[in-house]
């Protein structure tokens, strides 16, 4: 009898091993690991501005969120940036430039090189250069580990997703995406296409905004509240969002919210975890 467990344990060992390695091979599910959407929440830099990036960076940290998005600065500026808020384990997610016919220079973006930071795109105007100087931008950031996001904005040549989405099919680099954004989405697009908007962009959807808004909203004042506030239904997007398995972050669009800054980003935290929540109860 001692001969044949000396010989069986082995096997037990190694069953039981595998096991472990491969849970649903022991007949475990874990549904609830598979489908949690929980991204996390960066601010838009233009929701701060209340003290030095550290203290921004320090506060930040306090409430939850992952880090900044859509900053301004270049070169050293955004180098001594990124070094404030890696100090307290928070990333600089975003820069946001623009360009129409000249490529985007490396030493603008260097400092982000390896820390899966994303190009924020505008295109203002577009020329017979533009399609090239993106497709340079694509390469000299994909060098540095940095991704593109086309962001379509109210008023540029490209405003609206299908706009982006024809951009990205011209320009052909697999470093190009796009950058969704609810406000810019509400202002140029119909409420009742964001789930055809969403779909056809998730191939290349590399990032993501979003704000308290007004589903028919015609002015920023009614496109960017509080994302407590509004009648447009967050769960509605981020619900899409958890079916077509976005993995990228989400960013708070802040421009030209009134009222105090911190607290502004407090009820934004309290709403975020509240969307979160019902998302995943769904």
């Amino acid at each position: 009898m001692r001969a044949i467990l000396y010989w069986a344990m082995p096997f037990v060992v190694t069953v039981f091993l595998h096991a472990f390695e491969n849970p649903n091979s022991a007949g475990w599910e874990d549904s609830t690991a598979a489908t949690k959407f929980e991204p996390d929440l960066y601010a838009f830099q233009n929701g701060l501005g209340f003290g030095t990036a550290a203290e921004e960076a320090n506060f930040l940290k306090q409430n939850g969120y992952a880090g900044v998005c859509q900053v301004f600065d270049k070169g050293d500026a955004l180098a001594n940036r990124i070094d404030a808020y890696e100090k307290v384990n928070l990333r600089v997610g975003s820069v946001y430039l623009n360009v129409n016919d000249t490529p985007i220079l490396e030493n603008t973006v260097k400092p982000l090189a390896n820390r899966d930071a994303i190009i924020e795109l505008t295109v203002q105007k577009m020329s017979p250069k533009t399609v090239e100087a993106i497709r340079q931008t694509a390469s000299m950031a994909e060098k540095l580990n940095i991704r593109v996001a086309l962001y379509p904005h109210h008023g540029n040549a490209i405003a609206t997703m299908p706009q982006a989405i024809e951009l990205v099919r011209k320009v052909g680099h697999s470093n190009l995406g796009i950058m969704f954004n609810l406000c810019h989405f509400l202002k140029n697009e119909k409420p009742e296409t964001l789930q055809s908007a969403l779909t056809q962009a998730a191939p290349h959807l590399f990032s993501l905004s979003t704000a308290g808004a007004d589903k028919q909203g015609t002015n920023w004042g009614q496109l960017i509240k509080t994302l407590d506030q509004g009648t447009f239904p967050q769960t509605e997007l981020f619900g899409i969002l958890k079916t077509l398995n976005y993995k990228g972050d989400v960013a708070l669009q802040c421009y030209g919210v009134k009222g105090d800054k911190k607290q502004n980003l407090k009820t934004c935290m309290t709403a975020w975890r509240a969307i979160v929540s019902n998302v995943n109860s769904n």
